[in-house]
């Protein structure tokens, strides 16, 4: 009867671990693009920017979900010029958008807001969205060439927030700037 038992034990467990299918995740990057923004009281300054994409396994015309988030980085030159200024601390929301290539929609966003914070690097994660995978081969992602930002800048003397609508487009350069994300994930 212990033998029995046992062999029904595991039995069920092999079924349990075959019943289901696994969902990987791909994670798929952007190099470090420079994007020129716009800020209270300088002239536009360039910024660093970079995003992630969290990617479920896709499989023709079936969903797959997508995570993503974005990271905007200051550079020193632009800490001392705001920091010259009196501001001291950014806080708001960023966002940006995304082509998709070999499924549907053909375009997400990356939005989301960060906290009060200095002039280092700010990262916003984006809601999960879902896309339709269309034939066998791979789904592509690039970011988009304009970073919007809802912001308030705060002034170290007074105590007060500035707000601040920033719209920041991605630099001219030669060659131009690769703006997809790597690898490409597999539809299979």
């Amino acid at each position: 009867m212990r033998g029995l038992g046992t062999a029904v034990v595991a039995a069920l467990l092999v079924a349990g671990v075959t019943a289901g299918t696994a969902n990987a995740t791909t994670l798929v990057k952007t190099g470090s693009l420079t994007y020129t923004c716009p800020f209270p009281g300088i002239t536009p300054q360039p910024t660093t920017v970079a995003a992630e994409l969290s990617v479920t396994d896709p499989h023709p015309g079936l969903p797959f979900t997508v995570s993503p988030s974005l990271q905007q980085t200051f550079p020193a030159s632009v800490r001392t010029l705001l920091n010259a200024i009196g501001y001291d601390a950014v806080r708001g929301s960023l966002s940006a958008a995304f082509s998709v290539t070999n499924a549907t929609p053909a375009a997400g966003v990356i939005a989301g807001g960060f906290p009060a914070q200095p002039f280092t690097t700010v990262t916003v994660t984006g809601a999960p969205q879902t896309f339709t995978a269309g034939t066998a081969g791979a789904v592509g992602f690039s970011l988009g060439a304009s970073v919007s930002g809802i912001l308030e800048f705060h002034k170290a003397s007074t105590g007060a927030w500035t707000p601040w609508t920033s719209n920041c487009t991605l630099k001219v350069t030669s060659p131009a700037q690769n703006t997809a994300f790597t690898p490409s994930v597999p539809i299979t």
